[in-house]
């Protein structure tokens, strides 16, 4: 007799809030904690905010000057470098009871494991696992975690959102006898895991609101409205979902990416020093990971009120992980913009077409060695430095203007101080 497959997703209650609990000694259900850096002023983003105050009414998608007044907040400084810190400890805690065909770190926050091969080698129940996890996850981390339990990773994410994060056991189990029961009633759309807000209209357009109308419509008409994604959408509608974890992805076509929202306008001519600084860090990642590029993206988005994105992306003659030519190349780009009078608020640099190619071609116009290896070594160098002492060290004079963010961004993780 074939078992069932069982999958569970475990989120990381409240995350940043609780880690920040965790390191103060405070109980995060009793403590009115937010994330938030209170020196960016009353406009500035909240991070994370405690369970104590999402049962008050507070979210995590909301400003400093949004937060209800009356309440003796306690404001805690991001701290990025601590959160991927606990992550990764909550992670290798997982992986000390499964393998890693059988994991799957969705975020830094949730994680899929695929329970099926434990429950025999454990002599557990799907439930009794679980518990036994929540349990050592908070004994050794002090980390509260809420867990979806289904026969498909779908399912149990459903079961995450919509269920496990009310149960007080902090968990949730669903069976494909709740598709029709629990699934099928869920509305709005947009609470549905991959169903966002722009999606939902245009479900709504065909008169479809609730998870069991998507199931009962016709799997052809969703797949001439939405392609391949209104094939998985009906699947998912009737429980559907045949990913394993076991069958990683391989993307035909590597890239790396580096983007910035600007804190304020800027200039046309301010964007050179920006783009240097972006070339420069794609670079240093290219060469960590003995890499060239044979491509170049470049998108910008303009200031409001009248705001547009512009995007453009160009082949090389040759793969290069050069600074030099790379630069060149997203300089060309943005040139080919029509950006006179416009003010940037925001840039993406992406490097793509990578490969790990060991042999050059060389110029005959050039003198290859004596440019690039010189600048290549020059910037392996300037890797090592980096490594050892720090980014703040040694840098480009230009990271000292008005215009640069180089600094700033050394002292980030993902846009959030480290």
């Amino acid at each position: 007799m074939v078992m069932e497959k069982v999958y569970a997703v475990i989120d990381l209650k409240s995350f940043y809030a609780c880690v920040e609990c965790a390191e103060r000694g405070l109980d995060p259900f009793t403590t009115p904690l937010v994330v938030c850096d209170e020196r960016r002023g009353d406009g500035t983003i909240i991070m994370a905010v405690t369970p104590y105050l999402k049962a008050k009414g507070l979210s995590n998608v909301m400003r400093k000057f949004e937060l209800p007044r009356g309440i003796p907040y306690i404001f805690a400084k991001p701290r990025m470098e601590l959160y991927v810190q606990k992550s990764t400890e909550f992670n290798a805690l997982l992986l000390n009871y499964f393998a890693k065909e059988d994991w799957y770190p969705y975020s830094i926050d949730e994680t899929f494991i695929h329970l099926t091969p434990y429950l025999e080698l454990y002599k557990k129940t799907p439930e009794e696992l679980i518990e036994f996890i929540i349990k050592e996850i908070y004994d050794h981390l002090k980390l509260y975690v809420t867990v979806g339990i289904a026969p498909n990773m779908f399912l149990a994410k459903c079961a995450l959102d919509l269920e496990a994060k009310k149960d007080p056991r902090y968990y949730a189990r669903w069976t494909m006898e709740d598709v029709k029961t629990k699934l099928w009633q869920i509305k709005p759309l947009h609470k549905i895991w991959g169903i966002g807000k722009r999606y939902e209209r245009r479900l709504h357009k065909l008169g479809l609101f609730t998870m069991g109308d998507i199931a009962k419509c016709p799997k052809a008409k969703l797949k001439e409205e939405f392609g391949i994604m209104g094939e998985e959408l009906w699947e998912h509608a009737n429980g559907i979902d045949n990913t394993d974890l076991s069958e990683k992805y391989v993307p035909l076509d590597k890239s790396l990416t580096s983007g910035q929202v600007l804190f304020r306008d800027y200039e046309v001519n301010e964007a050179p020093v920006l783009i240097r600084e972006m070339t420069d860090e794609l670079c240093m990642r290219m060469r960590k990971n003995n890499l060239k590029a044979k491509k170049v993206g470049l998108s910008i988005m303009t200031s409001k009120p009248e705001s547009s994105t512009y995007s453009k992306s160009m082949s090389l003659l040759l793969p290069t992980c050069s600074n030099t030519e790379l630069f060149k190349a997203f300089m060309e780009v943005f040139n080919k913009f029509p950006l006179e009078g416009a003010k940037i608020r925001s840039l993406h640099l992406s490097v793509s077409g990578l490969s790990s190619d060991p042999y050059e071609q060389l110029s005959l116009i050039e003198d290859y060695v004596t440019q690039n290896t010189k600048e290549q070594r020059m910037w392996e160098t300037l890797d090592e430095l980096h490594a050892r002492y720090g980014k703040d060290k040694i840098m480009r004079a230009n990271a000292l203007t008005r215009a640069s963010t180089y600094l700033r961004r050394t002292k980030q993780i993902g846009g959030h101080n480290k």
